[in-house]
Formats: C-alpha cells, sequence, structure tokens
C-alpha cells in the first residue's frame, strides 16, 4: 500500500497513531474504505459548496432587485403622498381630524382661507375655540365623541378670525380601531355662506311675495265690497223698475242700465276668480244636476242675444247623454258662459253653436265633448298662444272694438285645467274659431230633479203674507231695495241696522227669518248670528238666518256656516234668486207649523 497516494486525511491519522507497514497492510481494506469515504465527503462538500455560493448569488441579487422595489415603492409612495397633499389642499371644503378630547389633529390649507386662523395656530388647539356659533358659543364635538354619535351634521355659523360670521356645513364620522376603541373623528367643514344667503333672501322675497298676494287679496275684498255695495242698487232698482209699468220708450233704457250693471258685475267676478284661482282656493261641488235644465237656461240667455246680432245660437246634444249628471254645474255653466259670450262677442254674421257629444261612458262615468263653433272672425295661427294669458286679447284694438277684461278664456282653462282637463282651440283668420273640451263626469243614477237648478224664467211673485222677516242691514241703498222687494211680494219685516239690534229685537218679538248683513258696525253679522243660537231658546235655535254680503273672500260661506247661519247670498243679489229662497223657507215654515196647529185643533 503506497501511503502517499492516501487521503490527506487519512494520511495525517496514520502518522498521528504510528501505524507500521505490516499494520497498513494488515488492515488495507479497512482504511481503503475509509479513505473512499474521505473521498466521497469530499465530493459532497465540495458540491454543498457549489449549491451555497450559487444559492448565495442568487440571494444577492434577490436582495439588490428588493432593494431597488423598495426604493422605487418609496418614490411611489412619496409622489401619491404629495400627490395626494397637493388634492386635499386644494379642496375648497376644510377636511379634519381631531382626537377624542376634540383637540385638531390634521387640518388641509383650506382651513387657512376659510378660517383666517394658520394651521401652526390650530393643530393641537381644540376645536371648540375656533367653531363657534353668531352667540359665541363652541361647537362640542368632544361632547359628541362622548356620546358615541356615529354619524353628526348640522348647518351652523362660524367666527373667523376677523370676526366675520360664515354659515357652514359641518360633518364627521367617529373614527374606530378594530378592537372598537373612538380615536376621534374625521370630517369636513364646507363654506355655504353664499347659499344660505340666497336661501334667506328666498325665504325673505317668498314672504314678502306672500304679504303681496294677501294685500292683493285684501284690495280685491275690499274693492269689490266697495263696488258691489252701490251696485247692489243699481241692479236692485232697475230690477224694481222692470216689474213695475214703465212706458215702451223706458224698456231699451232698463235694459241698458241692467245690461251695464250685470256687466260691470261680470267683471268684478272675474278679478275675484283669477285671484281665487291663483291662490289655489277654487272648490269643486260634485253634486247632482240637471243638464237640459242648464241648457235652457243658456238657451234664453243667449238667444235675445243672438237675435239682436242677426246671427242664430244654437245647442245640439247628443241624446245617449243622461239628464243628470253629478257635477259642479255651476263652473261648468260659468265656462260654457263664457265660451259662448266670447264667441257672440266675435261674430256678426252665420251662428253660435253649442256641440255637447258622448265620447267614452262606463257603468259609473260618462266622458263628454264640449264644443263651442262659431262662424266669427277667427284667430290668427301666432296669435293662438297668446289668447289664454291674463288681462290679453289676440289683437291690440280688441278691446276697444269689443270690450272685456281678456280674463273669460283664462279663467275657463284654469278651471278645466283643475278638474283634470283642458281648453283648446281650433280656428281660421276670418272663418271663425271652435272651443272645446271633454270633462268626465259621474252618472246620478236620477231621471230628474225636483226644480230645474237654472231657469231664468221670472216668477209669478206670489205673496208672502204671513213671513216675517228681520232685516239686519246698515247700508241705506239696500235697506231701500230691500224694503221695495219685500213690500211688493207682501212680507211682513222690520230692519235694525246693526247686529246688537237684531240680537235684541228677536229676542222679543218673533221672526221666521233673519236677512243678516255680514260688515255692519256694533256687532257684525257673524257675533250677531252665534250670539243668537247661543240663546237657550227652542225657536231661536231654529230660525234661519241667510247672511248678505257684498265681500268676494272664499272663506266667506264656510265662516257663515260655522257661526249658525243657514244659507248665503251674495251682494248684489238677483231679486229672483232672493225671492224663490224666501219662497222656499216660507214653505218650509207652513209645513212646521200645520202639525202645531192640528195639535191645537184637537
Amino acid at each position: 500500500m503506497n501511503v502517499e497516494n492516501l487521503h490527506r486525511l487519512l494520511k495525517r491519522q496514520i502518522s498521528k497513531y504510528g501505524l507500521t507497514k505490516e499494520d497498513l497492510l494488515r488492515n488495507e481494506r479497512f482504511l481503503l474504505a475509509i479513505e473512499e469515504s474521505y473521498f466521497g465527503f469530499d465530493h459532497d462538500l465540495r458540491h454543498l459548496e457549489n449549491i451555497l455560493e450559487r444559492s448565495s448569488q442568487e440571494l444577492f441579487k434577490a436582495n439588490q432587485l428588493l432593494k431597488e422595489d423598495i426604493e422605487h415603492k418609496s418614490e411611489e409612495i412619496q409622489a401619491t403622498r404629495l400627490q395626494l397633499e397637493r388634492v386635499v389642499d386644494n379642496v375648497r371644503s376644510v377636511i379634519f381630524q381631531t382626537d377624542v378630547e376634540g383637540n385638531w389633529i390634521y387640518l388641509n390649507a383650506a382651513w387657512e382661507r376659510l378660517s383666517g386662523y394658520t394651521l401652526s395656530d390650530t393643530i393641537g388647539r381644540s376645536s371648540k375655540n375656533f367653531l363657534k356659533d353668531e352667540n359665541g358659543e363652541g361647537i362640542d364635538i368632544a361632547g359628541l365623541i362622548s356620546t358615541r354619535t356615529q354619524h353628526f351634521q348640522e348647518v351652523s355659523r362660524m367666527v373667523t378670525s376677523d370676526g366675520t360670521a360664515k354659515w357652514i356645513d359641518l360633518s364627521l364620522q367617529l373614527i374606530t380601531n378594530s378592537e372598537g376603541e373612538v380615536k376621534g373623528v374625521i370630517g369636513n367643514i364646507t363654506d355655504i355662506t353664499k347659499l344660505k344667503e340666497s336661501e334667506l333672501d328666498l325665504r325673505a322675497a317668498k314672504e314678502n311675495l306672500k304679504q303681496a298676494n294677501q294685500a292683493k287679496e285684501l284690495f280685491l275684498s275690499t274693492m269689490s265690497h266697495e263696488i258691489r255695495t252701490p251696485l247692489n242698487g243699481v241692479i236692485g232698482i232697475a230690477n224694481i223698475l222692470m216689474m213695475e209699468e214703465h212706458l215702451p220708450e223706458q224698456v231699451d233704457n232698463l235694459n241698458t242700465l241692467l245690461f251695464s250693471a250685470e256687466h260691470l258685475l261680470g267683471l268684478i267676478n272675474d278679478l275675484i276668480d283669477i285671484n281665487k284661482i291663483e291662490s289655489g282656493k277654487i272648490q269643486f261641488e260634485e253634486v247632482d244636476f240637471d243638464l237640459e235644465s242648464l241648457l235652457r237656461g243658456l238657451t234664453k240667455t243667449f238667444d235675445y242675444r243672438a237675435k239682436e246680432k242677426g246671427i242664430r245660437f244654437m245647442v245640439k246634444k247628443d241624446e245617449t247623454i243622461p239628464r243628470i249628471l253629478k257635477g259642479d254645474s255651476m263652473r261648468l255653466l260659468q265656462i260654457l258662459t263664457n265660451l259662448i259670450g266670447n264667441a257672440m262677442k266675435f261674430t256678426d254674421e252665420g251662428r253660435v253653436v253649442l256641440d255637447i257629444e258622448c265620447l267614452d261612458e262606463t257603468d259609473s262615468d260618462i266622458t263628454v265633448l264640449f264644443q263651442v263653433i262659431d262662424s266669427g272672425i277667427g284667430i290668427k295661427k301666432e296669435n293662438l298662444s297668446k289668447i289664454f294669458e291674463r288681462f290679453t286679447q289676440a289683437e291690440s284694438d280688441t278691446t276697444r272694438r269689443f270690450g272685456g277684461t281678456g280674463l273669460g278664456l283664462t279663467i275657463s282653462k284654469n278651471l278645466l285645467m283643475q278638474q283634470g282637463s283642458d281648453l283648446k282651440v281650433e280656428s281660421t283668420e276670418g272663418e271663425g274659431s271652435n272651443f272645446h273640451f271633454q270633462l268626465t263626469m259621474k252618472k246620478s243614477g236620477r231621471f230628474e230633479l225636483e226644480s230645474p237648478t237654472f231657469s231664468r224664467l221670472q216668477p209669478s211673485f206670489s205673496t208672502l203674507d204671513g213671513f216675517r222677516i228681520l232685516v239686519a242691514e246698515d247700508n241705506k241703498v239696500n235697506i231701500m231695495v230691500l224694503r221695495q222687494l219685500l213690500d211688493r211680494w207682501n212680507a211682513e219685516y222690520k230692519v235694525v241696522e246693526n247686529g246688537k239690534e237684531a240680537v235684541d229685537l228677536v229676542t222679543v218679538e218673533p221672526f221666521d227669518l233673519i236677512l243678516m248683513d255680514i260688515q255692519m258696525p256694533v256687532m257684525d253679522g257673524y257675533t250677531a248670528s252665534k250670539t243668537i243660537r247661543s240663546i237657550d231658546d227652542e225657536r231661536l235655535q231654529k230660525i234661519p238666518i241667510i247672511a248678505l254680503t257684498a265681500s268676494a273672500e272664499i272663506t266667506i260661506q264656510n265662516r257663515a256656516a260655522e257661526c249658525g247661519m243657514n244659507d248665503f247670498m251674495g251682494k248684489p243679489f238677483n231679486p229672483v234668486e232672493l225671492y224663490n229662497k224666501l219662497k222656499e223657507y216660507r214653505k218650509q215654515h207652513l209645513a212646521e207649523s200645520i202639525p202645531e196647529k192640528t195639535e191645537q185643533g184637537h
């Protein structure tokens, strides 16, 4: 065995233990096995070192890449942070954060623009020192945090560094950690001073408009009352003269007088109606009415006018339409009267036709098409959009040529729109016009009514003998008119000039009915009626009280009913309508008194 060729470690061991050649020969196989192990270990060690070297190189490269990535990410983060800071600092609203004590932790640059305070003077100090209302009291953010208010928003005021008060919209949200522990709030403050001032200006403007409308209503009501009161005398006297014997040549004068007074009354009513419509105070009834009686009344009203103009007036009605319908007959009559009167005004030859057709029908409802067709002057195409405007007529000289306020079509259109309908027009200049609308009404189920609502036939004015009436009225002209009418109808009556006199007299003398003016000195009609109803006397509890007033306020009728009045008549009143009311109440009185007399007879 050649020792020189052995592994260095094995040679070291042989030398260390002093093995002889004989020992080497004797243990040759064992030593060769050890040598092989040493060489194998060297091979594995070199392989492991090689692997470690490569791993170290890869680790180094990875470390270098990680460093580069971290540097890159840091630059990105820094750039993002700077960009975010620039964005936040350029936000117009203040963005803030406070701790649980309400002390500022963070504020963006908008705070300086809003408050006038620098960030260095603000950060770390209590928000309560800076957010103060106009009374100088701080907004307690710490108090909100203590109550664990999750979200909070309030429009308030704050005072800036120079003492200027600003309106702000403050909103905040509670901050908690993963354990639910409260750490403070984040929020924003927006300057809404201009918006709030605009809102306050708008509110003030609305209030001024409201006051102006109230003043307008009061003016219209007052002027209506002041005009209607003397007009009541004019119309009353004209009607009385028409009832008396007069010379044939006086007929035209009386008709002209009555027509002019009623025309003036119509103008006043137009102004009152347009005011009610604009105020949303129009109320619609839904009661049974006789359509055929309404149409007969329209025919009687416009036949005479048509004959005067030398034209024809015709009413065409679809026979399938029931005679009795449910709806607001007074408003329907008002609309048709406006449309027919308008057509008559602008038609000098040919005819005016009211055409009524059934469009649709169910078991409970019916939709009716109303058309007013004329052969008059027509309307230019460019003027069709103007005719429904208030105080506007198609041509500038129309008012001078034909008269009128220009309110009739406006009122009619608005009345229909409030009932879910609309007034439309088709017209050709020089050939005529067609105003039409649809109206859905309920069927009544009745075939006739006891008395036609719109009959304009003059009554026979049979006597009212034995019917005792107390008249409470302070206007001398109205008293004169009522005296002449009641004398003509043979009614028994007494006149007092204020509500207190009415109360005093009705308690000592028996009356069957009271005509009660609303506005009187000493005691008005409302108070007088309430006083009479409050007296513990069955007779005074039942006596009919009819309110008489020249006022046009929409609330008059409701208030009159609340005060115990049974009925209502506006002034100027039509003598025929007054007579019919008195006659009906007399009929009721007689019906109630007959059983009493029968019992006394037994």
